[in-house]
């Protein structure tokens, strides 16, 4: 494996298989602590993005992918993100002296090209945003809330689209915001305010915001959430397909 700061010499893979890599595109577009490692200097077959503590791959050919899991040198927990259920399990069953720590399956649903002038067209209302004085309730909801999360969100606050609802008060009572691989998340309503189709008119602001920005929404679902998944589809958005977040760790560890 090589390291890289030419990314355009993906470029044309990125394109060629843009849904398999949509939250590779998104990451390389938004992250600072990103690194790309192909498999051949000149015309690479296949690419590993390491992005922080993530890590994500891909190759269209089965050989090249198993090639790169043996050649590059994953740290003692190697975490992965979004990948697709097939190269996924390419890597839980191919790299070499690795098993399997932790899983999340999930469904990826994204609006399609054709219906995003209709969707703006067909959504007047505009929203607030997200704004530094609602961070802490933010935090305080977020599922993967952690150490850093507060400034995680703020990052994902002051460079990408986000949606806020509020009471008579002002106060925030349903959110949701672009991810770092420009995913749709970090969604909640207050359990006082369920029920009323906020999440719903929340979802339809930041599909508009994204669109305005030139770019597909999409959303990682857990397989579990059927709510949710009922909640993309009343939306317009249709399911592509299985993606797994999962963790791998070396044997014996």
């Amino acid at each position: 494996m090589v390291e890289s700061t030419e990314f355009y010499k993906i470029q044309g893979m990125l394109e060629k298989y843009k849904m398999e890599n949509i939250n590779v595109i998104g990451r390389i577009r938004n992250s600072e602590d990103k690194t790309l490692f192909i498999d051949e200097k000149e015309k690479p077959r296949g690419f590993i993005l390491q992005d922080g503590e993530w890590h994500a791959l891909f190759s269209p050919n089965k050989e090249v992918l198993h090639k790169m899991l043996q050649d590059f040198e994953f740290p003692e927990k190697a975490n992965f993100c979004g990948i697709p259920l097939d190269t996924a399990k390419e890597v839980l069953n191919h790299l070499p002296g690795y098993e399997e720590d932790w899983e999340e399956p999930c469904y990826l649903y994204y609006l399609p090209k054709e219906r995003h002038e209709a969707y703006l067209r067909n959504h007047p209302e505009n929203l607030d945003s997200i704004q530094e004085k609602d961070l802490d309730i933010v935090d305080r909801f977020y599922t993967y809330r952690h150490e850093g999360s507060k400034e995680y969100l703020r990052e994902c606050i002051a460079n990408r689209p986000s949606s806020m609802i509020r009471d008579e008060e002002g106060n925030p009572i349903s959110w949701a915001l672009v991810r770092e691989d420009h995913s749709m998340g970090v969604m909640y309503t207050l359990k006082e305010h369920r029920k009323k189709g906020l999440a719903r008119k929340v979802s339809i602001d930041l599909i508009k915001k994204v669109i305005e920005t030139d770019k597909t929404p999409y959303v990682h679902i857990v397989e579990t959430n059927t709510a949710s998944c009922n909640l993309a589809s009343d939306l317009g958005m249709v399911p592509w397909g299985r993606v797994l977040w999962f963790g791998m760790k070396k044997k014996g560890k």
